[in-house]
């Protein structure tokens, strides 16, 4: 039975004085999403997400995927015109093109 709990401040060391973070607590958090990630997506199950809000990559890169493979978490450049939030299956084989 899934248990419900009051939401906190989203710190990572509640016990120190400070609510400052430093590329440690940032790394952590990342590592932390990561792994809820690869417990919620099946193994090549992913989503489309638009890059926004001071996300730099490539300049040409607007939209990643986000899929787990191999029980990892994974990032991979989204070249098709997708919505983000849109589920996606990721494959190592070659998908043929619809357009012919």
């Amino acid at each position: 039975m899934k248990q419900n709990k009051k939401m906190q401040e989203n710190q990572l060391n509640p016990n120190e004085q400070t609510n400052s973070e430093n590329p440690q607590d940032l790394l952590n958090a990342s590592l932390i999403f990561a792994r809820a990630l690869s417990l919620i997506l099946e193994d090549s199950q992913g989503i489309v997400v638009d890059l926004q809000g001071g996300i730099e990559l490539a300049s040409d890169t607007t939209k990643v995927i986000v899929f787990k493979h191999e029980d990892q978490v994974h990032i991979y450049k989204c070249e098709d015109d997708l919505v983000e939030g849109t589920a996606v299956r990721m494959s190592n084989t070659e998908v043929p093109s619809e357009e012919n």
